[in-house]
């Protein structure tokens, strides 16, 4: 073999591994590019899906933690429920609300709507002096009379706090705690306003558990 030959080869060998290296390169470049594009969309999904959450949470709903034992047992101490900001108020309803005269929010039932007189007498609900069931304390009003004890103390509405009438007034609403006789609510802090109610509470999220109004 010849040295023109010889060097002919050894150069046609340097190009093919020159296109060789390039082509690797090249390849990796893409791969490099494809990669950061791809934890780019990730990025971006993600960012839009926590933009789309933190929106929906100021206008459709909430998530927060119960704190203290006023509606167990059915809400406890740091469950987290289910804030439906646009929920209708309505009877037995569970809400989340802004206490009066105060910076707490506080989960209670629906009792007293606006219109109405209310009054508890002997472990009997009188709404507008007819008599309404609490069907949701069935449980905890049996044990109480097996104890002769009364499970809510009679009170009348003139008797809460910053309230002077016989019927609650328009936009305003009288909340319990299920768990009456710890519960601070109504008989302590007088009437919710409306304009302080966040929404309703629709379920329990963990231990998952949907929370009915009877």
């Amino acid at each position: 073999m010849t040295k023109k030959k010889k060097k002919n080869d050894y150069n046609s060998h340097r190009k093919k591994r020159s296109r060789s290296q390039v082509r690797k390169l090249s390849q990796n470049s893409k791969r490099i590019k494809s990669t950061k594009e791809l934890w780019k969309e990730i990025g971006l999904t993600i960012f839009i899906v926590l933009f789309l959450f933190i929106v929906m949470s100021m206008t459709l709903f909430s998530l927060p933690k119960s704190e203290g034992y006023g509606m167990a047992p059915t809400v406890n101490d740091g469950e987290r429920v289910f804030v439906n900001r646009l929920g209708t108020v309505r009877r037995f309803k569970l809400i989340y609300f802004k206490v009066p005269d105060s910076k707490d929010k506080s989960i209670r039932r629906v009792i007293g709507l606006p219109g109405e007189s209310i009054q508890y007498k002997n472990d009997h609900l009188f709404i507008n002096q007819q008599e309404s069931v609490e069907r949701f304390l069935q449980s905890q009003l049996k044990r109480a009379e097996q104890n002769e004890e009364l499970l809510t103390t009679d009170f009348r509405l003139q008797q809460i706090p910053n309230n002077k009438y016989a019927r609650i007034p328009a936009g305003k609403y009288l909340v319990l705690g299920d768990n009456r006789p710890y519960s601070s609510d109504s008989r302590y802090y007088g009437l919710v306003d409306e304009k302080e109610i966040i929404g309703t509470v629709e379920m329990r999220i963990w231990p998952l558990h949907t929370l009915t109004s009877y």
